[in-house]
């Protein structure tokens, strides 16, 4: 059975992933994607859930996005931001990336105005009551050649000047796709004429059918326009998503090859080449590019994860825990200092189990309903020594229902290892 069979046929959990990205369920898609990771052990069956995950985390961000744009073109600052700082933390795309980075420069900041109660007092008797700022009473929105003007902030200068000559109609589809409307904006882009179908109109023409799911459409229209513009790199990273997509995996790195040997966007094409090689199972050439890719700046945690997963499983441990390094803690959920994976890579080589105990049982208490930390926690307790509470927190895990199947059964071997 091909890893793409094994992949998709038959399992329920990934048929689900696939099912909820292409009806943009988006949020549930990059959980899914998530569990799949931590379950799956075949290096090429976790480089396709791994592009799945960056489809179901782009398509969310555009998302917020979209709604960030809307709240603030209706004067919302403060809602803008909070929207757009979600979309930072969701996207993968280098590109969508650096758009949510243009527009967070561009948001206002909204003044916060401390210390007021019910009808404008001081909280405090002694204070004295604050300014408030003064009120605009027109306030001027962006027009339509401000938005234009902000999504080109993204594109190479000579390609934004190009856009700024486009008629009316064509930058009010431009419009509608960049602000996640592709629904409204396709039918726009079929109706300009012949004259105005350059290069650009193919690539956002193509990019908008992508991103609809119409990927068959979307190769010709991106194939047209790298016709008309053999140096149009953006469209040739578009093309390369959508044969990902259909599958046409020799294909997508020829064109990920020609990106390179021009000097483009190299964290982008070592990342994406690492996948495909995995795919293919030459797991030695996908080392190489993955480390290419790091060295390029990809720190993306997902890539990271399985970055380190392939080395350790050749046995480069000090190598897996450098990148492993290189993944934040965050938010409060690794109490001792280290990110979750990090921690599961030391508890597996048995080496600063002080610091992995209080890493997990930090997670327990940021995740209570996950038992994945609470298994951390018993095998922590084991490889201490400290078989009875070990054993018996073990013995509840294994019943949860909770548990993912991977992780009972690494449960139930060690249950049975310690009772032999």
């Amino acid at each position: 059975m091909g890893w793409l069979e094994k992949l998709f046929g038959g399992n329920a959990t990934v048929a689900g992933l696939r099912k909820a990205i292409e009806q943009k369920r988006f949020a549930d898609a990059r959980l899914l994607a998530e569990q799949l990771s931590e379950q799956l052990s075949d290096a090429a069956d976790a480089a396709e859930v791994e592009q799945l995950r960056i489809a179901a985390g782009d398509g969310l961000a555009q998302l917020n996005f979209s709604e960030a744009l809307g709240m603030r073109n209706s004067g919302n600052a403060a809602g803008a931001e909070e929207h757009l700082q979600l979309a930072l933390t969701q996207a993968c795309s280098a590109t969508l990336r650096q758009q949510i980075e243009q527009a967070l420069d561009e948001t206002p900041i909204v003044p916060e105005i401390e210390g007021l109660t019910a009808g404008g007092k001081s909280c405090s008797s002694c204070a004295p009551p604050p300014r408030l700022p003064q009120v605009v009473e027109d306030v001027d929105f962006p027009d339509s050649d401000s938005q234009v003007a902000l999504v080109l902030t993204s594109y190479p200068p000579a390609l934004a000047e190009r856009y700024l000559q486009k008629s009316a109609s064509f930058l009010q589809a431009f419009l509608l796709s960049h602000s996640g409307d592709d629904a409204a904006a396709l039918p726009l882009w079929k109706q300009l004429a012949a004259a105005e179908q350059d290069d650009l109109y193919w690539f956002e023409f193509g990019s908008a059918q992508a991103r609809s799911g119409a990927l068959p459409q979307a190769r010709v229209a991106l194939e047209t326009a790298m016709q008309l513009n053999p140096e149009l790199l953006l469209a040739t990273e578009s093309l390369v998503s959508v044969l990902l997509g259909l599958g046409e995996a020799d294909a997508a790195q020829r064109h990920l090859q020609r990106l390179l040997a021009q000097g483009q966007d190299p964290a982008f094409c070592h990342a994406q080449l690492a996948l495909l090689l995995l795919q293919k199972q030459q797991q030695p050439q996908a080392v190489e590019q993955m480390r290419l890719a790091l060295a390029a700046g990809v720190s993306d945690p997902a890539f990271l994860q399985l970055a380190a997963k392939l080395v350790e499983q050749r046995g480069e441990l000090a190598e897996a825990e450098a990148i492993l390094k290189r993944i934040p803690a965050g938010g409060g959920c690794s109490g001792g200092g280290v990110s979750l994976p990090l921690a599961e890579f030391l508890l597996r080589h048995k080496r600063d189990l002080a610091k992995v105990l209080d890493t997990f049982n930090a997670a327990c208490r940021q995740e209570p309903e996950n038992p994945r930390w609470q298994l951390r926690v018993a095998q922590t307790y084991l490889a201490r020594n400290w078989q009875k509470d070990g054993l018996k927190l073990l013995r509840v895990v294994v019943t949860d229902s909770r548990l993912e199947p991977e992780l009972r059964q690494e449960a139930e071997q060690l249950l049975g290892t310690v009772r032999a």
